[in-house]
């Protein structure tokens, strides 16, 4: 019985220490090449570079991590937004793994020790609760991506749940889409196993006492579900409520959510 209890707590040490490499190695990439690529006038193969950059990051730590990701249906390349329910930051390394993107996170992120610092200076597009000002110019660089050809992510609930529930999707998120024109890919995400109870970041959790839980899990299984494209060419409340009961089927199909919902 103790040679189990060790295994686990050795295993839980490798992990922090590559997850503080990752981190160390993150920082440095922000500092040094990142200014590099996302700073060239019309630089869109530097940017492109960049995303494809992040993305390896987060399939390192997926592998890092043990992240199981077992994905229904495909991501679709000519979807310009990627909109999801929200469970927990795994979700973000999880998805962003699969695809170069660009992440809309709310403004708190970017207070996250170390993790705030990377999101911020890899691109991410932050959102002010309350600032209605700020929230336009972030609207315009949206659609100002969308129109370049950049795929962004984010999710419409605005929150975290503990997977049990799809929130509602809040209208005004998909607005640059629709001033874009891009099609809209909803993905329904959930965890199984052990996971299920521990990868949910919910209410007033701290990002590194959860980290520490997350690490002492032997393998993560989460489940992504890309549905069918959605033309944002439709009234906004309407591509909302859609996006939100695809994801919704798509967790009835798997058991996650109750029939009744």
């Amino acid at each position: 019985m103790v040679k189990p209890c060790y295994s686990d707590l050795c295993l839980s040490f490798l992990k922090a220490v590559f997850i503080i490499g990752l981190l160390l190695c993150g920082v440095i990439i922000v500092i040094t090449i990142m200014p590099l690529l996302l700073n060239v006038p019309g630089g869109r193969k530097s940017a492109l570079l960049a995303q494809q950059i992040c993305s390896c990051w987060r399939k390192t730590a997926c592998r890092i991590l043990n992240i199981h990701t077992h994905i229904t249906g495909a991501p679709c390349s000519t979807a310009g937004l990627v909109v999801a329910n929200h469970i927990s930051w795994l979700d973000i390394i999880a998805i962003g793994a699969q695809q170069p993107m660009i992440f809309i996170a709310k403004q708190e992120v970017s207070e996250w020790p170390v993790m705030g610092f990377l999101a911020a200076n890899i691109g991410t597009l932050f959102v002010s609760r309350g600032d209605g000002a700020e929230t336009r110019r972030t609207a315009e660089k949206m659609i100002w991506e969308l129109r370049a050809g950049k795929r962004l992510m984010l999710f419409p609930e605005g929150t975290t749940t503990r997977g049990d529930q799809v929130l509602r999707f809040h209208p005004r998120l998909f607005h640059p889409a629709q001033q874009a024109q891009v099609l809209v890919q909803a993905v329904s995400v959930h965890y199984s196993g052990a996971a299920k109870e521990v990868a949910p970041f919910v209410g007033d959790d701290a990002f590194v006492p959860h980290l520490l839980k997350v690490i002492q899990l032997r393998r993560i299984d989460l489940h992504l579900h890309y549905c069918t494209p959605l033309s944002s060419v439709q009234e906004r409340n309407r591509l909302a409520q859609s996006a939100r009961a695809q994801i919704i089927d798509a967790l009835q199909m798997d058991e996650v959510v109750k029939k009744a919902e």
